[in-house]
């Protein structure tokens, strides 16, 4: 099952070298931090960079909630594992595994999604990730490339920052 352990902001990929180094695979089949591609401009010209997509959460696939949770408590104080409900811990629903498996690829990173501009402003998923959650999208900002996206986790909602590269069909008409 998915567990979802809290950390400090900036502080997810220390925290999970920490697990990944001192807690045993018997607690932890997999720990990761999902990330995403987006476009950032340096010196005039667009870049593919990676960021941390869900920012102070670090996820862990584990069967030994307990285990974990014991092991977790020798850590430094960098987390702290969410859903503790009357002395058993919550992992994430279905859905919302699916929905972070569905964002990201195997190494859970989430790809641009690409876009095209249509009449009024509106944008017109071609293909990626956020083709998947165009209902779901609260907030567009082409100058950064990036579109907001409100999901649930852990029942609560969260805005995600998903990257986006524009597609200008004009281009591809002239060739």
């Amino acid at each position: 099952m998915w567990y979802v352990i809290q950390t400090l902001g900036g502080e997810e990929e220390r925290t999970a070298n920490l697990i990944r180094g001192q807690i045993s695979s018997c607690y932890v089949e997999e720990c990761f931090v999902p990330k995403r591609v987006r476009m950032k401009k340096f010196n005039g010209l667009w870049n593919k960079v990676e960021e941390i997509l869900f920012r102070g959460y670090v996820f862990v696939i584990s069967e030994e909630p307990e285990g974990l949770y014991q092991e977790l408590k020798k850590l430094p104080k960098l987390a702290k594992m969410l859903g503790r409900e009357k002395g058993f811990f919550s992992p994430l629903s279905r859905s919302e595994e699916q929905m972070i498996r569905g964002l990201g690829d195997k190494k859970h990173k989430t790809a641009l999604s690409r876009i095209k501009l249509g009449e009024g402003r509106q944008i017109r998923v071609l293909e990626g990730p956020l083709k998947d959650y165009v209902g779901d999208v609260v907030k567009v900002n082409l100058h950064k490339r990036e579109v907001v996206v409100r999901v649930e986790l852990m029942g609560k909602p969260v805005d995600v920052f998903m990257g986006v590269e524009m597609v200008d069909d004009s281009l591809r008409s002239q060739e």
